[in-house]
């Protein structure tokens, strides 16, 4: 009933893009599909000034990786995002420079076995026997996921829960709306948090901002603070496109794969549909109006309404 529906919901992908493509009794209304990869990142943040999950030491940089390496993208993908993403294998996002398509590192890895491995080598096991894993000290080891009270949040939240209990960790949550959640992410009173991100232009540097000391309080919502990071960072902003500013982007992902301040989930595939009677319709990648560009027939409009 609409002109243009842009993006669609994932609710009904399956009866819209079956396999990738436009469905049958769609096609022959004459709608189009325009379908295309987007320029962003989902992820999980980790606090890295919190007390249980955060800091630079061999223990806690293992416990974030085994939670990374326990995360089950492929199934996130199939079950609730309908097959409509693609795994993410460090923070840069498609369509702009830096983004390597053929790259490949234990970001879109999942490995429960090497996961547990990780947790019993620095420490954490469980220790009473109560299913769960305690801190390598013998403190009770609790996560807490902030989240949302919305459906789809609820959907991710239970699958989450469930990648965790199958490593033997306890998560709770804590749950407020998506406007409170930044203020205490900013404010770094969490301890993880999920949010996506979309690029702002073709460059790709403005995800690595997610690492940067300085912009710790605003885009860095991990707090993550390396003096490596932030050197690559600083040169990244003056090396000209090439293959020494190219090394640049693969050095800094690395970082942030290596000490995990974040899990990268996936790259979204979004689904417009056009009625052929919209004339001009893109999805530009890197803004949202577009509808200045769009023109509608009328009278092809009136034809298909008789």
């Amino acid at each position: 009933e609409h002109d243009v529906l842009y993006g669609t919901p994932l609710d009904f992908a399956n009866l819209v893009v079956p396999g990738g493509k436009l469905a049958p009794h769609l096609a022959k209304r004459g709608i189009k599909l325009y379908r295309s990869l987007a320029a962003d990142v989902t992820m999980t943040v980790y606090n890295m000034d919190d007390p249980v999950i955060g800091g630079y030491t061999p223990q806690r940089i293992a416990l974030r990786r085994a939670i990374n390496l326990g995360i089950d993208i492929d199934r996130e993908i199939r079950l609730i995002r309908r097959g409509q993403a693609i795994p993410a294998q460090s923070p840069l996002m498609p369509q702009t420079y830096g983004y390597d398509p053929e790259y490949r590192s234990e970001m879109g890895t999942y490995d429960l076995a090497r996961a547990r491995a990780l947790l019993d080598m620095y420490g954490y096991v469980d220790r009473d026997g109560d299913g769960f894993r305690e801190q390598p000290d013998g403190s009770p080891l609790r996560l807490v996921l902030s989240t949302q009270p919305d459906q789809i949040s609820r959907q991710f939240d239970e699958l989450f829960k469930k990648n965790m209990e199958l490593l033997g960790l306890r998560l709770d949550f804590s749950i407020a709306k998506w406007p409170e959640q930044l203020r205490q992410a900013r404010a770094g009173k969490f301890m993880m948090w999920g949010v996506g991100l979309s690029a702002a232009s073709p460059d790709g540097q403005g995800v690595l901002a997610r690492g940067y000391s300085p912009e710790i309080g605003g885009q860095n919502l991990a707090r993550f603070k390396l003096p490596e990071f932030d050197r690559i960072y600083e040169r990244l902003k003056v090396v000209p496109d090439g293959p020494e500013r190219l090394e640049l982007f693969r050095r800094a992902s690395k970082i942030l794969i290596a000490y995990a301040p974040y899990k990268f989930h996936v790259h979204r595939i979004i689904n417009d549909l056009v009625h052929p009677w919209v004339s001009g319709f893109r999805r530009p990648p890197f803004w949202l109006e577009w509808w200045q560009y769009v023109d509608i027939d009328t009278v092809e409009q009136g034809r298909a309404a008789n």
